[in-house]
């Protein structure tokens, strides 16, 4: 019975019901004697429902003072503009000792939230400053703004390093990618790796040597290439010529070489189906 009702009453305080919380572990553990660990949960519920309940009295306090001061000038320009009703000058010296009053609990709201809870502590502070300035709650203030600074520093640092951390691992992730390529000869496909390694890391020295090397290598094939095109041209295997060219050019699709004796070769191809056509429609005739 203790057992459930302990997961109930956890389930109730998750929620911010601590009151049902502690009552249901209250009739649950009646006649009962509770070991440490239901103690300690019975007492932090308590605890929290304290600094809940403090918590939401501080900002009930925050909404009434704010509603109470935004009545003054009102108050003000009725006590001016119909100085023979008293009561209204009463009303705005009521309201002013209220006031004043509450701006007392406003600075105790601060010195007892500051050190968990700086939004409300700051809150209770402006509203408070605003009504009385206060030397140590001035203080008070400037320290809360200055932890405020600090604490978006910290975290801006985070997300840098996190930040950092991400691109960290996405150069390292290409780079690795790279190497594999490199070592599965897919060299054109490893050098779109290594650029993007130095588009997002101009400075990587690593992917600056590996793509100076795989564009010298490239450029080794490119030439071999070029070279056996020229053979089988020379040998009269146009269309093979024009094969070996192409696979050169699909490497490098810049080198104009490449490009350059694909077009000789194809108008060679051309006039030769021209000729063909030609000497056809000559024995054609009668």
């Amino acid at each position: 019975m203790v057992d459930n009702a302990l997961d109930k009453s956890r389930q109730l305080a998750a929620k911010g019901r601590y009151g049902e919380a502690i009552s249901l572990l209250d009739r649950a553990s009646s006649n009962r004697n509770l070991n440490n660990s239901y103690r300690k949960e019975l007492e932090s519920f308590r605890n929290q429902q304290k600094l809940v309940e403090e918590e939401l009295n501080d900002q009930l306090l925050i909404s009434n003072t704010s509603a109470l001061k935004n009545q003054l000038p009102i108050l003000t320009r009725l006590t001016q503009a119909s100085p023979d009703k008293p009561h209204y000058a009463d009303l705005l010296e009521e309201t002013r000792e209220t006031l004043q009053s509450m701006q007392q609990g406003l600075s105790e709201c601060a010195w007892r939230h500051f050190k968990r809870n700086n939004a409300l502590a700051k809150d209770c502070l402006s509203l408070s400053l605003s009504l009385k300035q206060d030397k140590a709650d001035q203080n008070l203030m400037e320290h809360l703004l200055q932890e405020q600074v600090e604490y978006k520093k910290e975290v801006a640092q985070k997300e840098q390093a996190n930040r950092e951390h991400k691109w960290k691992k996405r150069v390292d992730k290409n780079l690795a990618e790279a190497r594999r390529l490199i070592e599965s000869g897919q060299l054109k496909d490893a050098r779109r790796a290594l650029k993007r390694v130095l588009k997002e890391s101009p400075k990587n020295e690593t992917a600056k040597k590996m793509l100076a090397d795989v564009n010298r290598t490239l450029a080794k094939y490119i030439d071999n290439l070029l070279l056996a095109g020229d053979r089988l041209y020379r040998d009269g295997e146009i269309e093979s010529a024009k094969a070996t060219w192409r696979a050169a050019l699909t490497l490098d699709p810049l080198d104009q070489r490449a490009r350059e004796k694909i077009q000789r070769a194809q108008r060679v191809l051309n006039n030769l189906e021209n000729l063909r056509k030609s000497n056809e429609n000559g024995e054609k005739s009668p």
